[in-house]
């Protein structure tokens, strides 16, 4: 599997420790939310096992599904929203990882008859890649659902849905857990921004394509600087309150 050498086990304490991070940035809901990843031997995907949080998560809290949501591997029970996550890996041959969750910003934001402009570096960074679903505003349950959900989505990296929350995905864990950081960041901020009562706008939309004076795009050097330092966050907070997985 492209960019994934390390052996499964390996892989699934990253995805734990995203879980951890996406915890301290804003994510947490309760046991609600949950990361998948593309099983390298073509099995189909592993995610979250029901019934825990965010920051709850470790290794082993994971179970193997098949595309059509059958339990193949690991004990606990599925999420209902699991076809979110196997919609999108179908359609999506370049994603390897997705993250659904309903942070409380993004959630709010995804109620408004807006779309995200420039108010800060991680807005900037999401100025092309979200998408906007309002198909319906519950839950994910079903196949035709999930498969709707990945055609709003397209071949973007991030999706609000509609008084739900957001949808995320990347070749990889850092990736798809950045692309989630970044909206909830962009969508706490617009919302201050409004909340103030005074004029304010982002960059012209010239200025956000490519090229463009705004634009900042997060390059393998950034995304690898950027997910070093949530690392080391979540290890520095760990230690500090004897947490350990």
């Amino acid at each position: 599997m492209p960019g994934n050498p390390k052996p499964i086990d390996q892989q699934l304490n990253e995805l734990a420790r995203a879980h951890r991070i996406l915890a301290l940035n804003g994510h947490v809901n309760m046991t609600l939310g949950h990361m998948s990843w593309r099983d390298p031997e073509g099995r189909g995907f592993w995610l979250k096992r029901a019934g825990l949080g965010f920051e709850e998560v470790g290794k082993d809290d994971f179970i193997l599904l098949d595309f059509d949501g059958n339990k193949l591997h690991g004990s606990g029970e599925r999420h209902s929203e699991w076809p979110i996550h196997s919609e999108i890996l179908r359609a999506r041959k370049d994603v390897q990882v997705s993250v659904h969750s309903h942070p409380l910003h993004a959630t709010i934001f995804s109620g408004c008859e807006a779309t995200l402009q420039g108010v800060c570096h991680e807005a900037v960074m999401m100025a092309d890649k979200v998408a906007y679903y309002n198909i319906t505003k519950g839950l994910i349950r079903t196949v035709e659902q999930g498969r709707e959900l990945a055609g709003v989505l397209g071949e973007k990296s991030a999706v609000l849905m509609k008084n739900h929350g957001m949808t995320t995905c990347g070749a990889t864990i850092a990736d798809a857990t950045l692309s989630a950081i970044f909206l909830e960041k962009a969508c706490n901020a617009e919302i201050i921004a409004a909340a103030t009562g005074f004029s304010w706008s982002g960059p012209d939309a010239k200025d956000l394509l490519l090229g463009g004076a705004a634009r900042l795009d997060v390059n393998p050097r950034l995304s690898a600087d950027f997910w070093s330092y949530f690392c080391r966050r979540l290890d520095v907070y760990e230690k500090q309150n004897s947490i350990s997985f």
